[in-house]
C-alpha cells in the first residue's frame, strides 16, 4: 500500500521532528509501523500509537520555528504532541490517490483524540485541497476541541474553504464562544456577507439582552456603514470597556468613508490584545 518513501516536504520534516524527539525504541518501532503495506495494516497502526508514544508536547528552536511556520503557518503557536506528529506522518505517507477513501474511512470510528489529529493533519498532505468536504462535515461537530482543531491555529480553512463554509466556521465560532484572534487569516478573508450576517447576529443578541464579543467588531471593520455606525456608537455609550475600544477603533479606522474600506492595513496586532484580554477575563 505505501510507498515508503519521503516524496515530499511534510514526510521529511515531520519525520526529522520525531526523529530527535523519541527515544531510541520507540523511535525503532515508527521506523516498523511505518511500513505498513495494507489499510488494516495502517488503521491498527494508527490506532496503536498512544500506546507506544509519550504525549509530551515538544519545545521547538528558533530554526525550527521558522521551518515549522513555512510548512503548517500558525503550528507553533497551536497545541501539539509526539503523538499527534507520528499519526500525522502515517496520514502523510497513505499513497495519494488512496488517501481520500482511507482517511473517510478513519473517520467513522475516530475517537475524539483521533479526530483531533486527523483534522490537524490534513494540511500536511499534498492533497489537502481535496479535503474540503470532509472538513466541511467536521465544521459541524459540537464538540469544542474537535472544531478547534479545524478552526483555531490551522491554515486549512483560510486556504481552502470556499466563501459560505468560511463563513459558516466563523459564525458557529461565535456561537461556540471561541477566541476570534487564534483563526488564521481572518483579516485577509472577512468579506461584505459575514458582516452583514455579523451585524444581524448582534442586534438579534441585543434584542435578548444579551452581550456579544468585542471580538465580532473585527468582522465589520472595514464594512460600515450608517446602520453599523448607528452600533458602533451604542458600544461607545454603553458598552463594555474592551467593547468601547473595538468600537472606537473601528469608527476611527472607517471614518474617512463608509463604504468597503477593506484594502487599507489592519491592526492586527491591537485586535489580537482586545481577543486575548476577553478570553482572559472570560475563563
Amino acid at each position: 500500500m505505501t510507498e515508503n518513501t519521503f516524496n515530499n516536504n511534510s514526510c521529511e520534516i515531520l519525520y526529522s521532528l520525531i526523529q530527535t524527539r523519541l527515544s531510541e525504541a520507540q523511535m525503532d518501532w515508527m521506523k516498523t509501523v511505518m511500513l505498513f503495506e495494507n489499510e488494516d495494516l495502517f488503521f491498527q497502526n494508527f490506532g496503536l500509537i498512544p500506546r507506544m508514544i509519550s504525549s509530551d508536547s515538544p519545545d521547538w528552536s528558533p530554526s525550527e520555528k521558522i521551518i515549522l511556520e513555512q510548512l503548517y503557518p500558525d503550528l507553533t503557536s497551536g497545541q501539539w504532541n509526539l503523538q499527534q506528529f507520528c499519526r500525522c506522518l502515517l496520514m502523510v505517507l497513505i499513497p495519494e490517490d488512496q488517501n481520500i477513501a482511507i482517511i473517510k474511512q478513519l473517520i467513522q470510528s475516530a475517537d475524539i483524540n483521533e479526530f483531533i489529529c486527523i483534522y490537524k493533519g490534513i494540511f500536511f498532505l499534498e492533497n489537502a485541497c481535496e479535503f474540503v468536504p470532509l472538513v466541511e462535515e467536521g465544521i459541524r461537530t459540537n464538540i469544542t476541541s474537535v472544531f478547534d482543531s479545524i478552526a483555531l491555529f490551522n491554515p486549512f480553512a483560510a486556504k481552502y474553504l470556499p466563501l459560505n463554509s468560511w463563513n459558516q466556521m466563523v459564525l458557529k465560532a461565535l456561537f461556540m464562544w471561541r477566541p476570534l484572534y487564534q483563526i488564521q487569516n481572518l483579516d485577509l478573508r472577512k468579506n461584505e456577507m459575514l458582516a452583514f450576517i455579523a451585524t444581524d447576529y448582534i442586534n438579534e443578541r441585543w434584542s435578548a439582552g444579551r452581550t456579544v464579543s468585542p471580538e465580532i467588531w473585527r468582522l465589520i471593520d472595514g464594512f460600515v456603514n450608517k446602520e453599523i455606525t448607528a452600533c458602533l456608537l451604542k458600544v461607545i455609550e454603553f458598552g463594555d470597556p474592551l467593547s468601547k475600544h473595538a468600537a472606537i477603533m473601528v469608527l476611527r479606522e472607517n471614518g474617512s468613508n463608509t463604504c468597503n474600506n477593506i484594502l487599507r492595513p489592519i491592526n492586527t496586532t491591537l485586535w489580537n490584545y482586545i481577543g486575548e484580554q476577553y478570553y482572559i477575563q472570560n475563563k
